[in-house]
C-alpha cells in the first residue's frame, strides 16, 4: 500500500498542549500503521519513506524533536542516513532511534557508531517504544537547557563569547569545505563608558538589553550568529555572505540602533547611543586561521571609531578600505 494511503487513515488528535515532533522514516505500510495507531495521539508525526525525504524533512523548520529510522530502506540504508544527519550542523542535534529486524550485536554497535541514541529490535512493543521516545526527548530538552546556560550571555540573553568562538570555528571550516564566503561585523557602542558614568550602570545594562533585543531579530538565518563578546562589544557572523550582504546588514544595524533613539547626554559629540562597526569578508583557505577574520574586522572597527563613529568601515581584507555612514545617519 502506498505511503499516502496509509498516513491519512488516522486523523491527528487536536490538543492545546504543544506536542513534540517525530520524523518516522520507514517504507513498510504495516509498520507505518503501527506508528500511527500508537504514537499519533501523543506526538506530531511526519513520515518519510526514502533517504532524500528524510534529510529534507529533518532540515525543515520546525524541525523534528526525534527521528525514528528504519535500518532497511529501498535507496540508502538507515546507517548512511544517520551519518548524513549527524554530519550536518542543522540536523546533528536531533536524536535518532534505529528500529530494525536485525537483532545481532554487530548491527547494534554499528548503529551507535553512526550516532544513534537507541536501537530497538523488531517486533516493536509499543509501551517500550513510547518510554524510550519520551526519555530521549526529555534528555534532549535538558541538554538544550544546559547548553543555553553555557552559551548564553546572562544579561542580554544572546550568545556569549564561548558560543561565538565555537560557531566561528565550525563555520570557518564549513566555508573552507564549500568555498563559501563568511562575513563578520564587529560592533562597539560609542561612548558607552561616558553613558555609564552619566546614567549609572543599571541604566547601562538596560541599554545593552534593549539594543540586543532588537539586533538579535536581524540575525535569523541558520548558521548565522549574534553574540556579545565583551562589555559593549558585539559580533555578527554571516555565513555564505559576500561583501554586499555584509554592508546591507551593517547599514541595517546602524539604522536599527538609530531608530531606538536612546539618549546619551554623557557623550562628548553625539547626543544619542550609536554604534561603530568593522566589516570583514573573506573566503578562507585551508592555511588560514579564523583569527584573521576577527583581526581584519577589529582593524576596520578601529578605523570607524577614529573617523567619526556612528558608521561602518570595511576591512583591508577586501579590495581597499572604505568608510561609510549609514544612509539613515548621513544627514545627521
Amino acid at each position: 500500500m502506498p505511503l499516502q494511503q496509509v498516513v491519512p487513515t488516522i486523523k491527528p488528535v487536536k490538543s492545546a498542549v504543544k506536542r513534540s515532533r517525530l520524523l518516522i522514516v520507514d517504507d513498510d505500510p504495516t509498520q507505518l500503521r503501527f506508528y500511527l495507531q500508537g504514537l499519533n495521539d501523543v506526538y506530531h508525526c511526519q513520515f518519510a519513506s526514502s533517504a532524500s525525504e528524510a534529510v529534507t524533512f529533518a532540515r525543515q523548520f520546525p524541525q523534528p524533536d526525534l527521528i525514528i529510522l528504519d535500518v532497511v530502506l529501498p535507496d540508502v540504508n538507515g546507517f548512511e542516513i544517520c551519518q548524513i544527519l549527524k554530519e550536518d550542523q542543522l540536523t546533528s542535534h536531533i536524536p535518532v532511534i534505529f528500529v530494525s529486524g536485525q537483532d545481532d550485536v554487530e548491527s547494534k554497535l554499528k548503529g551507535f557508531e553512526h550516532g544513534c541514541v537507541d536501537y530497538i529490535s523488531k517486533p516493536v512493543l509499543l509501551p517500550e517504544m513510547q518510554a524510550r521516545i519520551s526519555t530521549h526527548i526529555k534528555l534532549k530538552q535538558q541538554t538544550i537547557m544546559l547548553e543555553s546556560l553555557a552559551y548564553t550571555d546572562p544579561l542580554t540573553q544572546v550568545g556569549n563569547r564561548r558560543k561565538y568562538n565555537e560557531t566561528l570555528q565550525r563555520e570557518w571550516a564549513r566555508s573552507i569545505r564549500y568555498g563559501q564566503p563568511i562575513a563578520m561585523l564587529l560592533m562597539d557602542i560609542d561612548y558607552f563608558k561616558q553613558f555609564n558614568d552619566f546614567y549609572g550602570h543599571g541604566v547601562g545594562d538596560d541599554c545593552l538589553i534593549k539594543i540586543c533585543s532588537h539586533l538579535r531579530d536581524l540575525v535569523n538565518r541558520p548558521g548565522d550568529l549574534f553574540a556579545r563578546i565583551g562589555g559593549e562589544e558585539f559580533v555578527i557572523l554571516l555565513t555564505d555572505c559576500g561583501i554586499e550582504g555584509a554592508l546591507r546588514k551593517a547599514d541595517e544595524v546602524l539604522r536599527t540602533v538609530s531608530m531606538l533613539n536612546i539618549a546619551n547626554q554623557g557623550a562628548p559629540k553625539l547626543d544619542r547611543v550609536t554604534l561603530s562597526i568593522g566589516v570583514a569578508v573573506t573566503t578562507p583557505k585551508h592555511q588560514e586561521e579564523p583569527l584573521t577574520l576577527f583581526q581584519a574586522a577589529d582593524e576596520a572597527l578601529y578605523e570607524a571609531k577614529h573617523s567619526g563613529r556612528n558608521k561602518f568601515s570595511v576591512s583591508k581584507l577586501m579590495d581597499g578600505t572604505q568608510t561609510s555612514d549609514s544612509l539613515a545617519n548621513s544627514s545627521t
